[in-house]
C-alpha cells in the first residue's frame, strides 16, 4: 500500500473529512441530507472506523445516489447528484490527500488566474484581478461560460492525465470509483426524461460531488495556460471566464481561440454576439457582469439579476412567514419551525448569508435600496402580526411568537 494511499485511510485524514462534510451537511437546504449527517454523527467512531477498514482492505463499496434535476430559470434543469454521507466522506478525503500530496494537483491549484473550487481563493480575487487588468490598459471584454460543462468532462482524460502523476493503482481506482455516478433512481428519471442529462458513463462528472470542482479545474488546466498570452487576461471560476484585452479585435480572435481550444475537448462557449444573457462582449468601461457583479472601473455591485434573485427568494421567505402567522394563530400542530421568531431567524440568516458574499462592493447604494425593501417587508410582516395577534388568546399568541407553552412540554422517563 503507497503512503498516498495510507493517507487516504488514515483516521487524521477521515476525520478532516467528515468535519468539512458535516459543516456542509449541516448547512444544507435538504431535511434528509442533515438527518443523515446527524445519523452518522451518532454512530462515531464506529461509523469511520467502518470505513477506514473498509479502505484498508480495498473493499469500500460507494452506495448508490440519488438525482435531482433542480429547475433552472427559463425551464432548463440541473443535474445535482446526492451521494450518502459515507460517499461524501471518502471523496472529500481523496480531494484532500490529493490537494495536499500530488504536485501536479498543487501546480493546477496554483494557476493564478484561475479560482473556482480553489481552498485559497475567493470571488473577490476574481473581481479584484479584473480591476487590476482594467487599470493596466484592458479596455474591452468577453464574458462567456461553457454550457452543460460537467456533464461534458470527459473522465477518462482526466484519469489519463492523473495516471502520469499517481503511482498508486489502488488510488487511482479508488478515484475512478468516487467519480462514477450510479443513481438509484435513474428508472424514476427515465420515465420523466430526465436520465440524459446526468453524468452516467465515460462523460460527465456529478455536481454535488466534493471531487467535481478539482476535475473540472484539471480539465482546464491546458485552456488556463493557453488563454493567458499575446496581451489577454483571462480569468475563469470553473465554467465562467473572462477575456479582458486593450482592443475589441484582440478579445474577439482571443474568444475565436477559446472556441477551438474547447472543442479540442469536447466543449464549447456561449458567443456574446449570438446570446447576449449568457454572454458579453464591449467596452469595460461601460461595465459588465462577472459572477454575480457588476463590475466597472470605480464600482462593483451584484448585478442587477443577482439583486433580483435575492429579492425573489427574500419575497417568498416573508409571504411564507405570513402565511404561518395565520395557520399558527388557529393550528397547535406546528413545532416552531414557523413561528414569527423562526421566520425572523431565517431570514435574518439568508441577509447575513448574502451579505457576506458581497462584501468587496463597493455599491453601496445598491445595498442601501435592498436594506429598504427589506425594510419595508418587515414593517409589513410587523402589520400582519399585530393583527393576528390581536384576535388571538394566550395559547395562541405564544405559538405565533415561537415561545412555547411549559405546559405543552413533556418529559419522558423510563420506568
Amino acid at each position: 500500500m503507497s503512503r498516498l494511499y495510507k493517507d487516504i485511510c488514515s483516521q487524521r485524514t477521515l476525520y478532516g473529512a467528515w468535519r468539512k462534510v458535516r459543516s456542509s451537511a449541516l448547512f444544507s437546504s435538504s431535511d434528509e441530507i442533515k438527518r443523515d449527517a446527524e445519523e452518522f454523527e451518532s454512530r462515531l467512531p464506529d461509523s469511520l472506523v467502518e470505513i477506514q477498514r473498509s479502505l484498508s482492505k480495498q473493499t469500500f463499496t460507494f452506495l448508490q445516489q440519488t438525482g435531482v434535476a433542480q429547475k433552472k430559470p427559463g425551464g432548463k434543469a440541473r443535474p445535482l447528484v446526492l451521494a450518502p454521507i459515507p460517499n461524501r466522506v471518502v471523496q472529500r478525503a481523496l480531494l484532500d490527500v490529493l490537494q495536499r500530496r500530488v504536485r501536479f494537483v498543487r501546480k493546477v491549484l496554483d494557476t493564478p488566474t484561475s479560482y473556482g473550487g480553489i481552498p485559497t481563493k475567493r470571488v473577490a480575487m476574481a473581481i479584484s484581478d479584473a480591476r487590476d487588468a482594467m487599470r493596466n490598459g484592458a479596455r474591452f471584454h468577453i464574458r462567456s461560460d461553457i454550457p452543460a460543462f460537467f456533464t461534458k468532462i470527459n473522465k477518462d482524460r482526466v484519469q489519463d492525465l492523473l495516471r502520469s502523476h499517481i503511482n498508486c493503482d489502488a488510488t487511482l481506482k479508488l478515484l475512478d470509483l468516487a467519480i462514477t455516478t450510479d443513481l438509484a433512481n435513474i428508472d424514476d428519471l427515465r420515465r420523466q426524461g430526465l436520465n440524459e442529462i446526468f453524468p452516467i458513463g465515460i462523460e460527465g462528472v456529478a455536481q454535488g460531488s466534493p471531487l467535481s470542482p478539482l476535475l473540472a479545474n484539471i480539465y482546464l488546466a491546458d485552456f488556463d495556460v493557453a488563454m493567458n498570452a499575446d496581451g489577454i487576461t483571462c480569468l475563469r471560476y470553473i465554467d465562467d471566464f473572462l477575456l479582458l484585452g486593450e482592443s475589441l479585435s484582440n478579445v474577439d480572435r482571443a474568444f475565436n481561440r477559446a472556441l477551438k481550444t474547447l472543442d479540442k475537448i469536447g466543449l464549447s462557449a456561449y458567443d456574446p454576439r449570438v446570446d447576449k444573457v449568457k454572454a458579453s462582449r464591449g467596452s469595460t468601461d461601460k461595465g459588465f457582469d462577472f459572477l454575480g457583479c457588476n463590475v466597472s472601473p470605480g464600482l462593483v455591485q451584484p448585478s442587477e439579476a443577482t439583486r433580483k434573485r435575492f429579492k425573489v427568494k427574500l419575497g417568498a421567505e416573508f409571504d411564507t412567514a405570513a402565511r404561518a402567522l395565520r395557520y399558527n394563530a388557529e393550528h397547535d400542530d406546528g413545532n416552531g419551525k414557523y413561528s414569527y421568531s423562526s421566520a425572523l431567524y431565517r431570514i435574518d440568516k439568508i441577509i447575513l448569508g448574502w451579505g457576506k458574499a458581497f462584501t468587496f462592493c463597493n455599491g453601496s447604494q445598491s445595498m442601501k435600496a435592498l436594506d429598504d425593501f427589506v425594510s419595508q417587508r418587515l414593517i409589513s410582516l410587523e402589520a400582519t402580526k399585530t393583527i393576528v395577534l390581536a384576535k388571538a388568546d394566550g395559547e395562541a399568541q405564544r405559538r405565533v411568537l415561537g415561545v412555547r407553552l411549559l405546559s405543552s412540554t413533556r418529559i419522558t422517563t423510563d420506568e
